[in-house]
């Protein structure tokens, strides 16, 4: 499946053992955006910024718990899925109570990420209404714009066809002028003979 991972290419990427790699995807499976193609599992490339993000995390001492937290601080989003899951198992009762803490934490941490994207999105919508009133503004001018330069071409037309006329004239007084100038010389020379 092009562009998703498998385990060994997030062991390769992120640099950490395989059953760490293996750890930490049972652990933030919440985390960890993956697709299931029959019994393989594949991992979206976000993964690896999050595996990343739990790396730096483990190496400065974080527990699990800190850890969860930080991750939704940061923006990660929450496989919804994966968190009513972890609820069910929880409420099924095989987990402990620690892990239904962490659970309904991580639960809450996803509605208020939820409740930013929903801001998120609204300040979005918000900006593409603004841009394309601003578009629409745009649009009148460039309509504008065109009918001013088409009055303009009309009226280059019409001075290319006076220059045209001017230019014939031109050539045409020209012409009487040698012609003139012609004839008077040849009166000229006839009334130089008669002196």
């Amino acid at each position: 499946m092009d562009g998703l991972l498998r385990k060994k290419d997030l062991v390769e990427s992120v640099g950490v053992a395989k059953s760490t790699i293996a750890d930490w995807v049972t652990e933030y499976h919440v985390f960890i955006p993956s697709l299931k193609h029959g019994a393989v599992t594949y991992y979206k490339p976000e993964a690896l910024d999050v595996l990343n993000a739990i790396r730096e995390l483990r190496e400065q001492n974080y527990s699990k718990v800190q850890i969860m937290e930080l991750l939704a601080k940061r923006g990660f989003p929450v496989t919804v899925e994966e968190a009513v899951e972890d609820v069910e198992r929880v409420l099924s009762g095989a987990d402990s109570r620690d892990t239904l803490l962490t659970v309904m934490q991580t639960m809450g941490q996803a509605v208020v990420e939820i409740g930013k994207q929903t801001e998120r999105q609204n300040r979005i919508e918000t900006r593409i209404e603004e841009h394309s009133e601003r578009m629409d503004g745009q649009d009148g001018r460039i309509a504008e714009t065109a009918d001013q330069v088409a009055i303009l071409r009309h009226v280059v037309e019409e001075m290319q066809q006076q220059l045209i006329a001017a230019q014939v004239e031109v050539a045409a007084a020209k012409q009487e002028a040698a012609e003139a100038k012609e004839q008077a010389s040849k009166r000229r020379g006839l009334f130089g003979w008669f002196r």
